[in-house]
């Protein structure tokens, strides 16, 4: 028993009911290499701009995003002066140099917080040293001292 096509239908000649191609053999496409990719990218849109996704910028290398140096406490440099004024007045050598980089460090906390930092550490540590030396100087000057009674 055989269906044939109904009323209104097109004949069944083995296409499944679809066309036939367009002469020309491309099926559809465009022919290699005349004009495919469109100009400006694929789909016809313009080529993203440079920077990333969404079109921002890069972020600048060291200009104010990312970690930055704390600031630096004055408290620390003012102690050093303190403590090397103190110093100076008991006659301990190292105290001028000491006091010297407190000033400095003082001075540089909101210019420049690491060498600010860095002054001040050396300053508290040329005080440690007098007060060592001094502690030292002491101990065998009274044993001396002691010892010619």
């Amino acid at each position: 028993m055989s269906y044939g096509p109904g009323p209104g239908q097109p004949p069944n000649d083995g296409t499944g009911g679809y066309l036939p191609p367009p002469p020309g053999g491309t099926g559809g496409y465009p022919p290699p290499g005349g004009g495919y990719p469109p100009p400006g990218g694929p789909g016809g849109y313009p080529p993203p701009p440079p920077g990333g996704p969404g079109g921002y910028p890069p972020p600048p290398p060291s200009g104010g995003y990312g970690p930055q140096e704390p600031p630096f406490s004055m408290g620390a440099a003012i102690g050093a002066i303190i403590a090397n004024v103190l110093a100076v007045c008991v006659c301990w050598p190292f105290a001028i140099v000491g006091l010297i980089l407190g000033i400095i460090g003082a001075a540089t906390a909101t210019s420049s917080p690491k060498s600010a930092k860095t002054c001040t550490i050396i300053s508290w540590v040329l005080f440690g040293a007098g007060v060592v030396i001094g502690v030292v100087y002491l101990l065998l000057y009274g044993v001396g001292y002691m010892g010619t009674w």
